[in-house]
């Protein structure tokens, strides 16, 4: 039942973040508390701690994404705004992508080292590997950078085959759905 709620909630989420609605954050926060549970359950550590930095990030992204809410909102008295008009998606410079690629690389090793020394995760590769791109993605899409969709569909691909070698039947099929969100929110940021 837990992974049901779980699984709902951050399908919700996703969906209203595509959306750019702010409402996507509270609800994914909700999510990852969820999520740890069910993730400490399934002795996906690297999972289960990562659950505990998105509800820090979504916290970031929920305060970046109020606050320049509300400037656009002050900039635009003369006409009613749609959330995309109030929150654009933003380029991401080359540069930026390849530093904060190779920090993200560098914390998943450290993150694999770890969980092969001191855990008995039976994927320490995938769940730290995974772990630390889900960071990565989490940043851009705070920041509203529209390729973070593309790369959230890659780590999902990934991710379903993972929570079903694990069988986490519910949280494979939502990954596999979050592939197509991925390139829903990719194509509604283009927009």
């Amino acid at each position: 039942m837990t992974e049901l709620i779980a699984a709902l909630l951050s399908a919700s989420g996703v969906w209203l973040t595509a959306q750019r609605l702010m409402m996507g954050w509270p609800i994914s926060l909700l999510a990852t508390l969820f999520y740890g549970t069910v993730f400490f359950q399934a002795h996906l550590y690297a999972d289960t701690v990562l659950q505990g930095v998105f509800s820090i990030a979504i916290l970031y992204g929920w305060a970046l994404w109020a606050r320049e809410k509300q400037v656009g909102g002050n900039l635009r008295h003369d006409r009613p705004s749609s959330p995309a008009d109030d929150l654009p998606a933003r380029p991401l410079a080359f540069n930026r992508a390849i530093l904060e690629t190779g920090f993200f690389l560098i914390l998943s090793i450290l993150w694999i080292l770890s969980l092969q020394r001191w855990s008995d995760d039976p994927t320490p590769l995938l769940d730290g590997g995974l772990s630390g791109a889900s960071l990565l993605a989490q940043l851009w899409t705070a920041r509203r950078h529209r390729v973070s969709w593309l790369l959230w569909s890659g780590i999902d691909v990934i991710y379903t085959g993972l929570f079903i070698n694990r069988s986490l039947t519910i949280t494979a099929l939502l990954y596999a759905g979050y592939t197509g969100l991925g390139l829903y929110g990719y194509w509604k940021w283009k927009r």
